[in-house]
């Protein structure tokens, strides 16, 4: 968004960009922001621009679920996406949401509920164009 990086690394291993930058504000909420700053700026000076002769590359967005949720369909969104069993994110969450003392977890959870859009109606394999 601000300077392409979290896009260029979704763009680069073909992941949704959302995922890059919501594990960047998850980690901004447990490492602190400076750090994460900095190399978010080292980033910006040593990733190259993308090419003048960009193609572009389809792959899969991540969604909130509409079918597989217990609160906002966060965890079931994110083991869709990654074709996990659901209930193995669940109890990966909760216990992160243990280990880290509640708050970090519940920020990532409600950040993830305003900013993950919701599935569409439609059950089609969905997928996005990288312009």
């Amino acid at each position: 968004m601000i300077a392409g990086i979290c896009g260029g690394l979704g763009d680069y291993f073909r992941i949704d960009p959302f995922i890059f930058r919501f594990a960047l504000i998850f980690l901004c909420i447990f490492t602190g922001i400076v750090p994460l700053l900095v190399a978010y700026l080292l980033g910006c000076f040593i990733i190259p621009s993308q090419p003048a002769s960009y193609t572009v590359k389809k792959y899969k967005k991540l969604y909130r679920s509409r079918k597989n949720r217990k609160i906002a369909g966060i965890c079931g969104g994110i083991s869709e996406f990654f074709k996990w069993d659901s209930s193995l994110v669940r109890i990966i969450f909760v216990a992160l949401f243990f280990i880290t003392g509640f708050l970090p977890m519940f920020i990532t959870y409600i950040v993830g509920w305003i900013i993950i859009p919701e599935q569409p109606e439609k059950e089609e394999n969905i997928e996005i164009e990288i312009s």
